[in-house]
């Protein structure tokens, strides 16, 4: 077996021992200084959440907050935010943004100013 492929089997099982709060950081740490390798240098991220919605969502989000009238990015946002109570008003806004940019180039979605219309 390759060393790099010991090393790395060695820092994944360190990285699900941190995650999941397991015993045996100790003598998995062990190894891989045994091995040469530093545990301290590999810096251990904890997995993304998923997202609670599915694909696509958003984008239906946005199209039912503007059926009934043309609207800001801020007011789409704001519909956003109190429907997805899970992301903050921050994250509802610049996904609310991109959202209405693919909508845009895709022709469902248009400006005028600094309000945003359904061209359906």
């Amino acid at each position: 077996m390759l060393d790099k492929t010991i090393n790395s089997a060695l820092l994944a099982l360190r990285a699900q021992i941190i995650r999941e709060k397991r015993d045996g950081l100790a003598h998995v740490n062990a190894l891989l200084i045994a091995r040469g390798v530093d545990p301290a240098r590999h810096i251990v991220r904890a997995k993304r959440k998923p997202d609670v919605a599915g694909r696509g969502i958003m984008r239906l989000m946005i199209l039912d907050a503007l059926r009934d009238s043309p609207k800001s990015l801020a007011a789409v946002a704001a519909t956003v935010t109190a429907r997805r109570q899970d992301i903050s008003p921050e994250a509802a806004h610049k996904r609310t943004a991109l959202v209405l940019s693919k909508l845009k180039v895709a022709g469902m979605v248009g400006r005028e100013g600094r309000l945003w219309r359904l061209i359906l």
